[in-house]
């Protein structure tokens, strides 16, 4: 039996010594994953799962036995197509979430992970950094929520409260007006950049960024300034690192 073949269109393929890594690694570390996939999407006694084919698009194509009475066993086979193409880690991670699906399905338990995926999760933790948004302290919070609000006061109040005055002798209220236009504009570019560094991120890996993410980092940056910048800018910092670390010789 078999499905058609999706092929991925404008990608990056796989090199023979890629495909040739890969498929070792998969039907020998990972062959009960193998099984179960095939248990799952082809026949409930199929044995003896491989994979005997990935293309240079990232389509995929497992191959089982499967016990007959006439002659001793028969060979079935079907193909997937990896969605997001990018390489080995999205094969990966594309068998890993269907060896999950078939282990949820054919034991029942909705816990249970692929040994796959577990793997890939691991990978995922040294290589990846989580760039999940982190709400500033509270200290920092009230700090920027007071200063803009005296700010404010300070440059727009037309009271004649004796503090506001006595701020005012030093201080021009017209100058507290264009040091508060001033704050307004830093915030909202730092937003901006924030904004747009997210968007690479999530165009380059969307595994690391959703649009939820994004949104929030956008509005942090814009009300809570350098506090929540500083922050962002240590993930991609962290992130660089990593990416060097990984294509230094003899890293793995």
């Amino acid at each position: 039996m078999s499905i058609p073949r999706q092929r991925m269109r404008q990608q990056p393929g796989l090199s023979p010594t890629d495909q040739h890594k890969l498929k070792t690694t998969l039907n020998t570390t990972y062959s009960e994953d193998m099984n179960m996939i095939a248990q799952h999407f082809g026949s409930r006694r199929a044995t003896q799962a491989r994979i005997t084919d990935i293309d240079t698009h990232g389509g995929v194509t497992l191959e089982w036995d499967v016990p007959s009475s006439t002659d001793g066993s028969a060979t079935e086979d079907m193909q997937f197509a990896v969605r997001g193409f990018d390489g080995t880690s999205s094969v990966v991670r594309e068998l890993g979430d269907l060896a999950t699906e078939a282990i949820r399905a054919l034991s029942s338990n909705p816990q249970c992970e692929s040994e796959l995926s577990r793997a890939q999760h691991a990978l995922d933790a040294r290589v990846l950094v989580d760039f999940a948004y982190v709400q500033p302290s509270v200290l920092a919070m009230s700090f920027v929520a007071l200063g803009m609000s005296a700010l404010t006061m300070l440059a727009v109040s037309s009271s004649t409260h004796p503090l506001l005055e006595l701020v005012h002798m030093f201080v021009s209220q017209s100058t507290c007006y264009y040091v508060l236009v001033g704050v307004v504009i830093v915030h909202f570019l730092e937003a901006c950049v924030v904004c747009a560094v997210c968007q690479l991120v999530k165009t380059f890996q969307p595994r690391q960024m959703d649009t939820r993410t994004q949104m929030q980092w956008t509005v942090g940056g814009a009300l809570f300034g350098l506090f929540c910048l500083h922050e962002f800018a240590s993930k991609i910092m962290r992130q660089f690192a990593l990416a060097e670390s990984m294509q230094r010789p003899g890293q793995t």
